[in-house]
């Protein structure tokens, strides 16, 4: 099986045969009505949709769902199917022909989608955003990545830069639906942890939230992930 797209929420459980695997997903796929669901991260918002068996096809299974699930599926290669009857969630590699509208569906495995560290929504950040970082007296410049609630993925040109400091200031400014002029943020930031040494390497942020910065942040969320939905959709 090819390498796992996001790997810190997905864990292989060495369970199962994937003919075995297929074997139940085809009869459960039987049922009417069965209540088989893909499931799927694009741009970190989790998408979710029933699928849609059509048939077997030797060690393939072949399938249909919505349009937008069909995108978020067609970008990640892969998708989780669940179900209520199954034991564990089942990965599968997924690939998808536009002149039939089929997914493809093949080496399956039983996984567990484990829950975000951060255990609030987060969201890709398209485009280059970037935050001036206070780190003591020095000022520099690194990029938004992905933004959650409780914090955000920063791309940071040099690991010295962030020095033997734990705490940081982070410089935002969202754009608002509705309003004129861009929101500036100030709000404080702990390193939590290096998910990359390299240059630039990327590490995590928590906040450490007042009510202003709470209230923005959780607005921007909910207008990106508003804008990743109609991306889909369109």
């Amino acid at each position: 099986m090819e390498k796992m797209q996001y790997e810190d929420q997905l864990r292989l459980l060495e369970r199962g045969e994937p003919g075995e695997i297929l074997d139940l997903l085809l009869k459960l796929s039987q049922k009417r009505p069965h209540d088989l669901l893909f499931f799927n991260y694009y741009k970190e918002v989790p998408i979710s949709s029933a699928a849609e068996v059509l048939y077997l096809f030797g060690d393939t299974l072949i399938c249909r769902s919505n349009p937008t699930q069909t995108r978020a599926l067609k970008a990640s290669r892969y998708t989780i199917i669940r179900s209520p009857k199954l034991e564990h969630d089942v990965y599968a590699s997924a690939t998808y022909d536009a002149a039939t509208d089929e997914i493809i569906l093949s080496e399956f495995s039983y996984v567990e989608l484990l829950p975000d560290r951060r255990n609030t929504l987060r969201v890709k950040i398209g485009g280059l955003f970037q935050v001036p970082v206070e780190a003591g007296t020095t000022t520099f410049t690194a990029k938004l990545k992905d933004l959650s609630l409780g914090g955000c993925a920063l791309e940071v040109p040099e690991k010295a830069l962030l020095g033997n400091f734990t705490y940081f200031h982070l410089n935002l400014s969202f754009t608002l639906q509705g309003q004129s002029t861009p929101q500036k943020l100030r709000v404080m930031a702990r390193l939590l942890r290096f998910e990359s040494d390299a240059q630039p390497c990327r590490c995590i942020m928590l906040f450490e939230h007042d009510r202003r910065s709470e209230d923005l942040i959780g607005r921007y969320i909910a207008q990106r992930q508003a804008e990743i939905i109609r991306e889909l959709k369109d």
